[in-house]
């Protein structure tokens, strides 16, 4: 008489449990640079988004022939509280920005009033980035003016203006080049550079890393 045999197909028990361990072990070893990925694009996008925004305000003032002004705001509610009430913060305290706003100002007198346009304005809600002014565009009231010339010059001012906004990553997942100082030069160049900052609380001072865009 012949027994049939009969064979099983498949892993066992014991080969799944360490497939399983394997897979886990890989995914942790792999996980702080998939963290550190996203916070590296991150940190890019929100830098280019600041520097779109200058290059908004720059052109702007050219094509309607009146100053155009980016400035820190106030946000309520994960919302750009800008009015002619709020207008800009212009306090020099070394504070985290809430947002910003990149606006017209028809009569030039520095602030958002009633009727003036505005172009374009981001509440900072992504958890872990610090936007900042250095001392430079704290003293300035926070503002790059834009002037019908395409040159920068601080309010009730004749010279031309220079300042940095830092965008810091504060989450710790970024060991080196957590910051991007997107800095205005000379009035006019705009240009993005990646810095390491230890304390992203600290209010930056002008940026010598190596230049990652200049426009």
């Amino acid at each position: 008489m012949t027994v049939a045999r009969t064979f099983q197909r498949g892993f066992s028990l014991i080969e799944l449990a360490i497939v399983v361990a394997l897979l886990a072990i890989l995914a942790a070893m792999a996980m702080p640079a998939f963290q550190g990925f996203i916070a590296s694009n991150r940190l890019t996008a929100e830098s280019n988004e600041m520097l779109a925004a200058l290059n908004l305000a720059r052109s702007e003032a050219v094509r309607i022939q009146r100053r155009v002004i980016l400035c820190r705001v106030a946000t309520s509610g994960g919302l750009v509280t800008l009015t002619a009430s709020s207008g800009c913060v212009t306090a020099a305290d070394g504070a985290p920005w809430q947002g910003w706003a990149v606006f017209v100002d028809n009569d030039s007198d520095g602030t958002f009033d009633a009727g003036e346009t505005l172009l374009r304005s981001e509440a900072i809600t992504a958890s872990g980035l610090v936007f900042s002014s250095d001392n430079a565009l704290g003293t300035a009231g926070n503002r790059i003016v834009f002037r019908p010339d395409g040159l920068a010059r601080a309010v009730d001012s004749a010279a031309l203006q220079a300042a940095t906004i830092t965008v810091c990553d504060s989450s710790g997942v970024l060991t080196g080049e957590n910051a991007r100082n997107v800095a205005l030069l000379a009035g006019s160049r705009i240009a993005v550079t990646r810095a390491t900052i230890t304390n992203c609380g600290v209010v930056p001072e002008p940026p010598t890393s190596t230049t990652e865009t200049t426009q």
